[in-house]
């Protein structure tokens, strides 16, 4: 993922608000697709990528360039989301109602929702790399920076999460496969 061009970013830093609504323009969907695959929900996804881009104008002024723009954005939106959820975790235990979250049921599942699904059901400290990595492209070492890790965590993480991943999808493939 390519940065922008630096006198877009110096104008967005200086506060020209044109030179902002190109940065949201490049980079709204990508960090939509990180929210959503993190929160699994559409609407969640929608209210976190606002939040975190009004969070990065109001501290686009302290971006300093020591790590890429893109690296220095997704971190935002990922905090945006970790707040998402441990709020939406305060609101069950408040409310103390445990709703199972409700699964997609097809008459014929497709095996992108099966992807989703397995995605969705992997702990967050693993589907957050891999998201970061398989879905959005970033590079190992961006998100060791992101998250404020060792690179040897974030490789770690990832195969994990594959593993699990093709451990769940081989299952699905069995069943269907015994179905038919």
């Amino acid at each position: 993922m390519e940065d922008p061009h630096p006198r877009v970013l110096a104008a967005a830093r200086g506060g020209d608000a044109g030179a902002f609504e190109e940065l949201v323009r490049i980079y709204q969907a990508d960090i939509w697709r990180l929210c959503f695959h993190l929160l699994g929900s559409h609407s969640l996804a929608d209210d976190v990528t606002q939040d975190a881009f009004v969070r990065a104008f109001r501290f686009l002024p302290r971006y300093r360039g020591d790590a890429k723009f893109s690296t220095w954005l997704f971190s935002i939106a990922r905090n945006c989301a970790l707040d998402e959820l441990r709020r939406a975790g305060r609101r069950k235990r408040m409310e103390g109602v445990l709703e199972a979250q409700p699964r997609r049921q097809a008459a014929e599942p497709t095996l992108g929702i099966e992807v989703r699904e397995a995605v969705a059901e992997l702990a967050l400290d693993l589907r957050e790399p891999l998201v970061l990595i398989d879905v959005m492209g970033q590079s190992y070492a961006e998100v060791a920076e992101a998250m404020q890790l060792p690179l040897g965590t974030i490789k770690s993480r990832v195969h994990r999460a594959r593993g699990l991943l093709a451990h769940a999808l081989g299952d699905h493939i069995r069943e269907t496969s015994n179905e038919a």
